[in-house]
């Protein structure tokens, strides 16, 4: 099993500067503790996600960090020019030594969508020519491409990324109607906050799509022997399991308000997950309590989902700095080692006495010589 951390960055009632300073702590201090990777959204003109140009974040998380992998969950390829993105790609690369995983996708969120004056339905077309775009700028010395969207003539290509041929990919999705695109591309999935049965039929499904592409040219570019099959839970990990429960509720109440803010300003109801905080505790998408608890509630989680990486959504609603290094802290210590084997020491073998040394059990008895007085 591994572990990650995903982020809204979700508003907090606080100086954004304030904001944004906790926040690259709480991602420092997931570093040190053993944490493998930190994901975060992108959102745009809400507060559901204070981090709409996530290279700007990412690249201070960068320098704050030394080993933990961290990366976009994911990249709106639906809102940018896939030209000047590629080359912010390849710089946050190099910035971090090659810790870089790419997450794509064409954005959630219609309403969203509907501010960049680009209707919902054409938002997968935008987003399927944008990526060809962005492996073309990877893999290529001219750029040439002639698009629906996208057109260039004969464009150098100064930069590549650190890890060849580009960054690991990543695919968020509750949907498994996606899965051929995904596996052809070879990409790790993530199967957001859908209940434990929901996230094990849309992994399933994906497993049986990356087996029957493992020939695709794409796989073959960049082979991987085995995806990562994981789901987004929040947890909120307590002394008690009374005040853990109670903060994740609190916490959740406002991050459902942060979902809803951008439609309800519109006259409409976004329901990207499940509203209820009952419903989503019993489908397993929200996990709370004393460490032992959350050890339970996981390990019924992986049971039921067939996941082998869990991204922890530690930090979301208006709680405080304090309470969410406090989670993060007994996850790392008391949660993940229990999911996590040690690593076997190698066997060492005993060493031989030399053919011409007679060993020491079938030696002769030698006696000292008696004092001489």
């Amino acid at each position: 099993m591994k572990f990650g951390i995903f982020d809204h960055l979700d508003r907090k009632d606080m100086p954004l500067a304030q904001f944004y300073e906790e926040r690259l702590k709480f991602v420092a201090a997931a570093d040190k503790l053993g944490i493998t990777s930190y994901h975060c959204a992108e959102h745009h003109c809400a507060p559901a996600g204070m981090a709409p140009q996530p290279g700007v974040w990412l690249s201070a998380v960068a320098q704050r960090t030394k080993k933990i992998r961290f990366g976009p969950m994911a990249y709106g390829l639906t809102f940018h020019e896939p030209l000047i993105l590629a080359e912010e790609i390849c710089m946050l690369d190099h910035l971090s030594g090659g810790r870089l995983d790419l997450g794509v996708g064409r954005g959630v969120s219609p309403w969203e969508a509907m501010l960049f004056n680009i209707r919902a339905p054409e938002s997968k077309y935008i987003f399927h020519e944008a990526m060809q775009v962005l492996l073309k700028c990877f893999t290529s010395d001219v750029l040439n491409h002639k698009g629906d969207r996208f057109k260039y003539y004969d464009v150098p290509m100064e930069m590549r990324p650190l890890q060849k041929p580009y960054p690991p990919l990543w695919y968020p999705t509750s949907h498994p109607g996606s899965r051929e695109y995904a596996a052809k591309h070879g990409m790790h999935l993530v199967a957001g906050w859908a209940p434990n049965a929901r996230v094990k039929q849309i992994l399933d499904l994906y497993s049986e799509a990356w087996e029957k592409n493992k020939s695709a040219p794409l796989r073959l570019l960049k082979p991987a022997e085995e995806p990562y099959l994981g789901s987004v839970r929040q947890v909120v990990v307590g002394e008690t399991d009374a005040e853990a429960d109670r903060l994740a509720k609190f916490a959740r109440d406002g991050w459902i308000h942060q979902l809803e803010h951008l439609p309800q300003t519109y006259g409409f109801t976004g329901v990207f997950v499940q509203p209820e905080y009952e419903d989503a505790r019993k489908g397993g998408s929200i996990i709370s309590g004393t460490p032992e608890k959350v050890r339970d509630q996981m390990e019924r989680h992986i049971a039921e989902s067939g996941v082998n990486y869990v991204l922890a959504q530690l930090a979301f609603g208006n709680i405080t700095h304090e309470e969410e290094m406090r989670s993060l802290r007994l996850f790392a210590e008391e949660v993940m080692p229990h999911f996590i084997k040690p690593a076997r020491k190698p066997v060492r073998e005993k060493k031989r006495a030399p053919a011409d040394r007679v060993p020491v059990a079938e030696r002769p008895t030698v006696h000292a010589a008696p004092e001489r007085r």
